[in-house]
């Protein structure tokens, strides 16, 4: 196994689908319409790996015909849905020894993903036809999907493949995936190696898996599209573990849909972002029968974005077994929760090379009681290092991730760098710790909160409301989150607190600009409302 898995993923597929072939890799979901599914299809390693090998046939034969060499870069542009043919389209360039580049169609800019592909070097871009709009004008050989019941089988005397033993080896990019978050309006590219590669998916199926009991097979909540990190990393887990990838019929499944997916498929580890988390939590503060399905999750892990202390805490007094995996595209899964903790408290996992550097900028210790914030920096012998264009001038990775050192050694996250705000005056303000407060004592009222306000004289909040409310205007929603906010804000700084109604902007849900793992881009939003925001600080503080 060890042979096989360290040559490449693709030797992994193929020694597990002649070993144990029967094995469920994905259940997908048999849809009726609108109708939430009631059942689903069971796809075996065998099965999966046959189609791999007929789409790649059927790759080699297209892209040698248009004159584009073996080992070139291809861009796979998908939609955000979860199919089995995207899956397989990804895992068969490499077994027509190509590299896939993974791009989303929530870069609605041509532009930018010409751009992307012309940084990646790539030949041509492979799309699904529903996004022809977003290929026209396209600079490079295009070619939509073929749908794979539509491709020709070829028998094994007549494949053009190369042997699995002859294809990229350890050192070698596996896949070329983007950050999910922008840089100057556009995503970096992260090459990934297959020995980096092999690495995540060891690291986060042996975290998942520690001291596990049971026969039962895993199976994990399948996260999204293919074309994110975290997806592949979960299907490769998989395909290493002999696990199975469960599909929901959509991204926002309702509790009914999970609860289905337990009875009906053996769903026993939730594996999700903290973003889309929340929502069950709730459900199952409100429902036993939904407490029951996450108490007897083997897991429940998600990352991206960190679920509130509130809910944490509520989820470590009533048993439900979370796993905070802290992770990014640059370098995979680095931190998991301390067994018996809160999930919000983590630590480095085994094998990780890293170090926490003290935030020396003065103005994060406005407060000298506060306590000491440490900057996560991966270090460049880790065997998960970024690329080398993304790491600092000392050659190790900065992730601009604060933290907070506690006693027994554990550490709890406190945002990003750019997530303090810094003031008028130079003073910082922690903008998470506002959005969280907000998000406690105004659950109810508010769906969606952004802390912005970089050299202001205090914060500005962005808010949308939550459906279920209906105020009789806008300034009563207003006031109704400041008076909430009154002993929160009597416990700040000037600086810290947002006392003004009018500094309090009111939006649609969804219009405020977020990363794929649903993190805020507290740039963007700033950028976007410019003007707005300087009509009203203008009016609340004059010229400062």
């Amino acid at each position: 196994m060890d042979i096989a898995l360290e040559h490449n993923h693709v030797a992994l597929l193929q020694h597990q689908a002649k070993t144990s072939g029967n094995t469920v890799l994905l259940k997908l979901p048999v849809q009726n319409g609108s109708e939430p599914p009631q059942t689903w299809n069971n796809v075996t390693v065998a099965d999966f790996y046959a189609d791999v090998e007929r789409v790649a046939n059927y790759l080699v034969t297209e892209l040698h015909g248009k004159g584009i060499p073996p080992h070139s870069v291809i861009t796979l542009l998908y939609d955000e849905r979860l199919r089995n043919q995207d899956l397989a389209y990804a895992i068969a360039l490499g077994r027509a020894t190509y590299i896939p580049q993974m791009c989303t169609d929530r870069l609605t800019h041509p532009e930018i993903i010409f751009d992307l592909m012309k940084k990646a070097d790539s030949k041509m871009i492979l799309y699904d036809p529903s996004l022809e709009h977003l290929t026209e004008n396209c600079p490079f050989p295009k070619m939509p999907f073929t749908p794979i019941e539509s491709i020709k089988s070829t028998s094994s005397a007549d494949s053009t493949l190369p042997q699995v033993e002859d294809l990229a080896s350890s050192s070698d990019v596996a896949f070329v995936f983007l950050t999910s978050g922008s840089t100057s309006g556009s995503p970096k590219l992260v090459p990934l190696t297959q020995k980096v590669l092999n690495f995540f998916y060891k690291v986060r199926f042996g975290r998942l898996f520690e001291g596990q009991s049971g026969d039962a097979q895993n199976a994990l909540l399948a996260r999204g599209n293919i074309c994110h990190l975290p997806s592949m990393i979960e299907f490769l887990g998989c395909v290493y573990t002999k696990s199975c990838l469960v599909q929901p019929s959509r991204r926002d499944y309702t509790p009914e849909e999970l609860s289905r997916m337990v009875n009906v498929c053996g769903l026993n580890h939730m594996t999700t972002y903290g973003t889309y988390l929340s929502p069950y939590i709730q459900a199952a503060k409100q429902d036993p029968s939904i407490l029951k399905l996450l108490q007897e999750m083997r897991t429940v892990s998600y990352d991206g974005v960190p679920i509130t202390v509130a809910d944490d805490d509520w989820c470590l007094e009533n048993d439900i077994p979370m796993i905070d995996m802290y992770a990014a595209t640059e370098m995979g899964y680095v931190m998991s929760t301390v067994p018996g903790k809160a999930g919000r408290f983590v630590r480095p996992l085994p094998g990780i090379s890293c170090r926490f550097d003290p935030v020396t900028d003065a103005s994060l210790q406005v407060n000298p009681d506060a306590p000491q914030l440490v900057e996560f920096v991966v270090l460049s012998d880790s065997p998960q290092i970024a690329p080398p264009h993304l790491r600092s001038a000392d050659g190790n990775f900065h992730t601009g991730d604060l933290f907070e050192q506690q006693p027994d050694g554990s550490y709890l996250y406190r945002g990003r760098d750019d997530d303090w705000i810094k003031s008028y005056d130079s003073d910082r303000t922690d903008a998470k710790a506002i959005e969280e407060k907000i998000y406690d004592s105004c659950r109810d009222i508010v769906k969606e909160c952004a802390v912005v306000g970089h050299l202001r004289p205090s914060p500005a909040l962005f808010v949308a409301a939550a459906r279920e409310v209906t105020f009789s205007s806008e300034d009563e929603l207003r006031e109704a989150i400041l008076k909430r906010l009154e002993v929160f804000n009597a416990r700040q700084y000037v600086h810290e607190a947002i006392t003004d109604k009018r500094l309090i902007f009111v939006v649609e849900e969804g219009v405020l600009p977020r990363t794929l793992k649903g993190n805020i881009r507290r740039k963007a939003i700033e950028q976007k409302y410019s003007k707005e925001l300087d009509v009203i600080f203008k009016e609340v503080y004059g010229d400062y």
